[in-house]
C-alpha cells in the first residue's frame, strides 16, 4: 500500500478505510476525488480483471465501460462515484450494466458515497457492488415463462369454447323436443356439463390476467350498489338453484340506492364467483347469506355460507390461483380453482381488498369484500 499512500499524499484520506474495504464480503473499493481507484478488496479485483493503476485519473473504477439500465453508454464522469464527489452526497442504489476488460458484461448496483477527510472536505468515494446478474435473469425467465403461459391458456380456451355453444344448444333443444324421458334426461346432464365446462373456460381465460390487478381489463362507470348485487345474484343463480340452496340478499334500501363508480359487471363478476364457492361447498338445501352495508367512505359486503369451512392456515391459500384443498364430500371436485383468485384480482382493481374467515372446519365460511365509495359527482 506505500504507492497508494504516496498517491493519496496530502490528501487527507482516511486510511482506515483501507481496512474496512478489505473487510467487506461484496466488491469494494474507493476512489480519490479525481478519480483515481486507491484501494480495492479482492471481490472487485475478480469482477474487474485486475487492479486499476492508482494514478489512473478520472477513472472511478476498474471497468472498462458502463452503460445505464436499457445498455446507453454512461460516461464515467457522470458515474455515481463521480456525482458523490461532485454532489458531497451519497448517491441512490444505481442499476447499470458494467464490462470488464475481457469484454464481459455483468448487471450491477453500484452504491456510492463521498469520504470526508479530517477537515470535513470530501476527499474521495467510497463505492461497493451488488452483482444482480443471476437475479435479472432469472426474473427475465420467469417473465417468460409467465407469458408462456398465458399464451398457452388463451389458446386453449380458445379452441374449448368454439365447440360448447353448438354443444349447448343441441342439449337444450334435445330437452325441449325429447318424448323420451330417459333421453330428456341425458341431455340434461349433457346442458349442465356443458355449463360447467363453459365457467371453466372462463376462469381459464381470466387466469393470465389474475397476478396483477392493473391487468384486469376495467370499464368504468356509475352503477348503484342495488345494480351490482343483483347482477351478482344472477351470476350465481344456477348452481344455487339447482342445489335447492336459499339465498338470502341482506341490503338497507337506502344502501341499495347508493352510486358507485365501478364496472358493475366485473364487481358483480367478482362476488358471483364467492356466491358459487360457497354454493360448491355447502348442503344442498344450505342457506347462503349476501350483506351489504355502507360504513362512511367503505362499501363492505359479506358472504356466509354453512359449508365445509376451512382450518386458519389454510384461508390465506383461497385466493392463491388453482390452489384447491378441499371439497365437498358429496360432490366431485370443480372448476379450475381461480374463482376467488380473480374475485381478489377485481378486488384489488377496484382499490379494495377481500378477506376469508371461518371458525374451522365443518364452521362455515364467511368473505368480506371492502371496497372505496367514490364520490361520484366529484370524479365526473
Amino acid at each position: 500500500m506505500t504507492t497508494d499512500r504516496n498517491a493519496a499524499s496530502g490528501t487527507g484520506w482516511p486510511f482506515a478505510c483501507e481496512w474496512a474495504i478489505d473487510q467487506v464480503a461484496c466488491p469494494a473499493f474507493c476512489c480519490t476525488r479525481d478519480g483515481g481507484v486507491m484501494h480495492s478488496n479482492r471481490s472487485a479485483q475478480r469482477l474487474w480483471g485486475g487492479r486499476p493503476h492508482a494514478g489512473d485519473v478520472g477513472r472511478w473504477d476498474g471497468f472498462a465501460a458502463l452503460y445505464d439500465a436499457e445498455g446507453m453508454p454512461l460516461p464515467k464522469s457522470i458515474s455515481p462515484a463521480a456525482r458523490a464527489v461532485e454532489t458531497g452526497r451519497a448517491q441512490a442504489p444505481y442499476e447499470c450494466i458494467a464490462e470488464s476488460d475481457d469484454g464481459q458484461r455483468r448487471r450491477l448496483v453500484i452504491h456510492a458515497r463521498p469520504v470526508a477527510g479530517i477537515g470535513g472536505e470530501v476527499v474521495g468515494v467510497f463505492c461497493s457492488l451488488t452483482d444482480i446478474s443471476e437475479r435479472r435473469r432469472l426474473e427475465g425467465e420467469l417473465d417468460q415463462v409467465g407469458a408462456n403461459r398465458d399464451v398457452f391458456l388463451r389458446i386453449l380456451a380458445h379452441e374449448l369454447r368454439n365447440p360448447l355453444a353448438p354443444i349447448m344448444t343441441v342439449a337444450q333443444t334435445m330437452v325441449r323436443m325429447a318424448t323420451d324421458p330417459r333421453i330428456a334426461h341425458m341431455a340434461g346432464i349433457v346442458e349442465r356439463q356443458a355449463r360447467q365446462l363453459a365457467r371453466f373456460v372462463t376462469d381459464l381465460l381470466d387466469a393470465s390476467r389474475i397476478e396483477r390487478a392493473c391487468d384486469v381489463p376495467m370499464t368504468m362507470r356509475v352503477a348503484t350498489v342495488g345494480e351490482v348485487v343483483t347482477l351478482a345474484r344472477d351470476a350465481a343463480a344456477a348452481p344455487i338453484r339447482a342445489r335447492g340452496q336459499a339465498l338470502c340478499i341482506d341490503v338497507d334500501a337506502g344502501d341499495e340506492r347508493v352510486p358507485l363508480l365501478c364496472d358493475p359487471e366485473r364487481l358483480a363478476q367478482a362476488l358471483g364467483n364467492a356466491l358459487i364457492n360457497a354454493s360448491d361447498y355447502s348442503d344442498d338445501g344450505a342457506p347462503i347469506i349476501l350483506s351489504a352495508r355502507i360504513d362512511g367512505a367503505l362499501l363492505e359486503i359479506g358472504i356466509q355460507d354453512r359449508g365445509i369451512g376451512a382450518a386458519r392456515h389454510q384461508l390465506r391459500e383461497l385466493f392463491v390461483p388453482f390452489r384447491k384443498f378441499a371439497h365437498h364430500p358429496a360432490r366431485m371436485p370443480s372448476g379450475a380453482g381461480v374463482g376467488l383468485a380473480i374475485a381478489k384480482s377485481v378486488c384489488d382493481a377496484h382499490g379494495g381488498m377481500v378477506s376469508a374467515h371461518s371458525a374451522g372446519p365443518g364452521q362455515g365460511m364467511r368473505l368480506k369484500f371492502v371496497l372505496p365509495v367514490v364520490d361520484v359527482a366529484a370524479s365526473v
